[in-house]
């Protein structure tokens, strides 16, 4: 796990490796075990080291082959090495060290990167320079669990793991994307967005190649063509449940045992939640001495009682991290900053938090159970979709032909948008997100309307609504899990993301997603297992903070640099305040967009806008 930047000139001209060492400057947290710079002509790469796997020197990057042709600056983990290596080694290659880095460049210069980029099962995105043929290849793995940006800058093409490093080269100018903040308040953003004019980030499952002709850009994963249609309809009409399970049961073991590979000391989250929860169970089966880390808020109903509750049944310690009020919000401008972008999510801060007190204990890979909702059917609104939709489950039995014509039509055209508009607030706001960013819902569209095996709508829209998910929701979770690990120069690994068990999910049934109301159906029947009955059951809390936490912060708006980039008048403003004190999530957004501008803009350090919230709360209590 590390952090990369790179320049490629296009005019051919020599890149100046002192505008690496800028950049990588920024990224430090990144890669504290070590860096390094190599350029040659047109192309220079840098590196910053976490050392996970291989402690050695024989991991440093960028690293070459031994014949000095192929190049890498890598950040991930490629947990299929061992095998790939073997494969390797019975075609004549030789090995100096024991790092998935160096496997992974012997397999990029032996088979090149078409072949090798698929059959990588793991989290990256990776430079690599062929000299043989002048070729930079760019590449992330599947779902973007690792993040890459990209710029120009002239005759500069730049790309590193951070907003923040590209910033750094002189020839970038800052400046906001007001298209992309306006779409920011009413969506979230997915890993490839940013909110700076001019940078976005290389797409998750694909690969660039930079020659001298041009880019070459090619999707080697998409959700859609990855998708077995036929085997997807086949299973929702015969599906065997205990099949199911215990393939799931073997896959996910399996998955947590390869995510084990470290020879640095690694940890679990451990929320309380059936999703973390199981994968700490499973961890502590495999490697004795397993801890758990779990955060909590002092106050409201948080996860830590019922964390330690598993933690004893599992027979895993858990090491509790309370995050007080003051501690949240001195964090929160620290989140923003490390994000390079509002927070996602009111956990961010606790996330955070979570990830130092690891890294202060010595940790440096914490497992965790992302993944879990998307692929086997966990959020509400995937049950809501399931509901909304069963009204019109009698026309595919009595009138299928009903369904092409106007009593259908809006709700087949944007097949989600209605199940999940619970509020009149909120519906309004999805309609105004639609109207932002329209092309969102056309993935959802397209899978709904080409999955007519799928005879009762109800199930179409359940399966619909995960697969999107796959794309959209999982996309910002990620982001976040990312960023916030790395602040602390710390990596997260996801075992619920493993390529087996992304494919096993995405073709599963609604039936064994959604059973008697349960989300989650087929991964509580394993979760029964190894967990406590009321904790597989329990309803989902998802990382709760109290919203007392941020009130009083929208004051922090008067005055403020988001008034004058969306020119709110003085009395605009302060009736945006006023209502702010009633709405906590506008309330995160709002104030969140504004620590970003004071930060970017500004030249405001986290720290004192960290005092600033604080200092605004005690004047609020007394």
């Amino acid at each position: 796990m590390c952090g990369i930047v790179g320049i490629w000139k296009r005019n051919g001209e020599r890149a100046d490796p002192a505008l690496i060492e800028r950049m990588l400057a920024t990224i430090l947290h990144r890669g504290p075990d070590g860096g390094g710079v190599w350029s040659e002509g047109r192309i220079a790469l840098g590196h910053r080291r976490l050392s996970i796997i291989d402690l050695s020197a024989a991991g440093h990057q960028p690293m070459l082959t031994s014949d000095r042709r192929g190049v890498l600056a890598y950040n991930g983990e490629i947990y299929n090495y061992p095998e790939l290596r073997l494969l390797l080694q019975k075609e004549g290659v030789s090995f100096v060290g024991t790092s998935d880095t160096e496997v992974l460049l012997a397999a990029l210069h032996s088979w090149g990167p078409e072949r090798t980029i698929p059959l990588l099962n793991g989290m990256f995105a990776f430079a690599y320079c062929d000299l043989r043929s002048g070729a930079l290849w760019l590449a992330r793995d599947r779902l973007g669990i690792k993040p890459l940006y990209i710029a120009e800058a002239g005759q500069e093409f730049l790309f590193a793991s951070e907003v923040k490093a590209i910033l750094a080269h002189p020839g970038v100018v800052k400046q906001v994307d007001e298209a992309a903040l306006n779409r920011a308040f009413l969506t979230r953003r997915r890993s490839h967005d940013t909110l700076f004019a001019g940078i976005t980030g290389l797409p998750s499952g694909s690969w660039w190649k930079l020659t001298s002709d041009g880019v070459e850009k090619h999707r080697y994963f998409d959700l859609e063509t990855a998708l077995d249609r036929k085997r997807l309809t086949d299973n929702h009409r015969s599906i065997d449940s205990r099949n199911v399970t215990e393939t799931l049961e073997r896959n996910l073991r399996e998955s947590v045992r390869i995510h084990l590979a470290s020879d640095a000391p690694i940890a679990a989250m451990c929320s309380g939640g059936v999703d973390s929860s199981l994968i700490a169970a499973y961890a502590g089966d495999d490697r004795p001495g397993m801890v758990g880390y779990v955060a909590d808020a002092p106050v409201g109903s948080g996860e830590a009682a019922q964390a330690l509750r598993v933690g004893r049944h599992i027979k895993i310690p858990i090491h509790e991290v309370a995050v007080s009020r003051e501690e949240y919000l001195r964090l929160w401008p620290v989140c923003i900053w490390y994000l390079d972008s509002p927070a996602h999510h009111p956990s961010e801060p606790a996330l955070l938090s979570v990830a130092r007190t690891c890294r202060a204990d010595g940790i440096k890979v914490l497992l965790t159970g992302e993944g879990a909702d998307e692929l086997f059917g966990g959020y509400p609104w995937h049950a809501a979709a399931h509901r909304y939709w069963r009204r019109w489950d009698w026309l595919s039995v009595v009138a299928p032909f009903l369904l092409r014509n106007r009593a259908s039509s809006r709700q087949r055209g944007f097949p989600l948008q209605q199940s999940i508009m619970s509020s009149k607030r909120y519906r309004r706001r999805s309609r105004m997100a639609l109207a932002a960013d329209v092309e969102r819902d056309f993935l959802p569209r397209r899978l709904f309307e080409t999955l007519p095996g799928i005879d009762r709508l109800s199930d179409r829209a359940l399966v619909v609504s995960g697969l999107n998910d796959l794309v959209e929701h999982l996309s910002w979770v990620l982001h976040r899990h990312d960023h916030m690990s790395m602040a602390a120069s710390m990596e997260m690994r996801v075992p619920f993301l493993e390529n087996r068990l992304i494919d096993f999910g995405m073709h599963l049934p609604s039936a064994v997603k959604l059973r008697r109301g349960q989300g989650k159906w087929a991964l509580k029947t394993v979760a029964l297992k190894r967990l406590p009955r009321d904790v597989v059951f329990a309803r989902k809390k998802g990382f709760p903070i109290p919203g007392a936490y941020t009130a009083g912060t929208e004051r922090i708006l008067l005055g403020g640099l988001l008034a004058d980039q969306l020119q709110w008048s003085k009395a605009t403003t302060e009736f945006i305040v006023d209502d702010l004190r009633h709405d906590i999530d506008l309330r995160f957004l709002l104030v969140g967009t504004e620590i970003w501008l004071r930060q970017q803009f500004g030249n405001e350090g986290s720290d004192a806008i960290g005092e600033k919230l604080v200092a605004g709360i005690r004047n609020d209590d007394q």
